[in-house]
């Protein structure tokens, strides 16, 4: 049995989603320094989220073939690191749409494979997957303080350097794990891809979920931009930042314990509930700062309690040989469709109606999702388990 690297394995989770932080927290107000519009940094956001609906599962195809998921992990990290470099030259807005492309198409290679990877690792101990998965949530924390400190006074230039070097440092990490050749158990049911895709209960459930991402468009795209318009500095915006991320952490810490025996349809329903308050109240009182510290500490439920359902919901539809195109099927369908019609739609919202309007709409088409979720997901086997 291959010995589980969780050092390495939460550094990568560390490093990648410190670019996350460096790419939601910054995109906007650097694309907005190159002189680029509201709608055409929505649009070319959209470009980015959007190449995760076909890209990742392209990669899961190619991981359950290899005996190896490793490379693909790496191929994506390296292509990654080359396609930022494009983000260096002056680029119109198709040119920056492009590079955006490519990123996106290399960078969808990496975290739904790694976390399929990590899950192998894991063999039977996969409840530990948050306890590693938190340092990426870290991270994003260490990195979000750091770059809202530092923007505070550097021109944004800098961004596409900063991605970079973290990319090269992860290629780097990534060459020391531990090559791990995975076996797949038979799946009992006898199911392929298809017959699970056709279960109404996993088509709602991708519903559910991408419709939840999508509602995170004007949060991913704007919020920086937001707060700073209400009179909030770049570095009270990193904070901001940093400490929805934190609530995030103490879920991960605790949620392993609870995992198998909670039932995750009220977790997922409860957390949508909490979704629809979040994008109300944000939109409504974004100069009341008591308030918009409250609703960041959500952000443990809207992404972190929702996101690690997701995840255990993923582990019990698609076992063994499905595992790496169910990860990435979830990943196009969530963070593809969802990311991207969220970050396009947010940005055409934006420019016209305004952000506390966007923020509206996002908290209407939550409760609605709370809704299909309670009622639509009774048969979706996230009851409690005893294993």
């Amino acid at each position: 049995m291959t010995p589980v690297p969780s050092v390495r394995l939460g550094s990568l989770y560390g490093l990648y989603f410190a670019v996350v932080a460096l790419s939601i927290g910054w995109f906007g107000p650097f694309f907005q320094s190159l002189g680029f519009s509201a709608a055409e940094i929505g649009i070319a956001i959209g470009v980015l989220t959007g190449s995760k609906i076909i890209a990742p599962y392209l990669w899961g195809t190619l991981g359950d073939l290899l005996p190896n998921r490793l490379r693909v992990v790496q191929i994506g990290i390296i292509g990654s690191t080359l396609a930022a470099g494009l983000l260096l030259l002056d680029l119109d807005f198709l040119g920056l749409c492009l590079a955006l492309a490519l990123f996106g198409v290399f960078w969808n290679a990496i975290i739904a494979q790694f976390d399929t990877l990590t899950l192998e690792y894991l063999a039977e101990n996969h409840h530990r997957y948050s306890s590693i998965r938190v340092w990426g949530s870290i991270g994003f924390i260490i990195m979000m303080l750091a770059s809202g400190w530092l923007f505070s006074d550097v021109d944004y230039g800098i961004l596409p350097w900063l991605i970079i070097a973290g990319l090269m440092i992860s290629a780097a990490i990534s060459m020391t794990l531990p090559a791990h050749v995975h076996t797949h158990s038979p799946d009992e049911s006898g199911e392929g891809i298809g017959a699970r895709l056709a279960n109404p209960s996993v088509l709602i459930f991708f519903v559910v979920a991408s419709l939840n991402q999508l509602t995170h468009g004007p949060l991913n795209v704007f919020f920086t931009l937001y707060v700073q318009d209400h009179g909030y500095s770049a570095f009270q915006a990193g904070q901001l930042w940093a400490l929805g991320v934190f609530a995030e952490v103490i879920l991960f810490f605790v949620l392993p314990r609870f995992i198998r025996t909670l039932d995750l349809r009220f977790l997922l329903v409860v957390s949508l509930v909490l979704g629809s308050m979040r994008w109300l109240l944000i939109g409504a009182y974004p100069d009341v700062v008591w308030l918009v510290i409250v609703l960041q500490l959500l952000h443990a439920f809207t992404f972190g309690a929702i996101h690690s359902v997701s995840i255990e919901f993923i582990r019990r539809w698609f076992p063994g040989k499905l595992s790496g195109r169910g990860m990435a099927l979830y990943s196009g369908c969530v963070f593809g469709i969802g990311g991207s019609l969220g970050a396009t739609l947010s940005g055409i919202a934006w420019e016209s109606l305004g952000g506390s309007a966007t923020f509206l709409c996002a908290s209407l088409i939550t409760g609605c999702t709370a809704v299909i979720a309670w009622f639509s997901l009774r048969d979706a086997r996230l009851g409690a388990q005893s294993f």
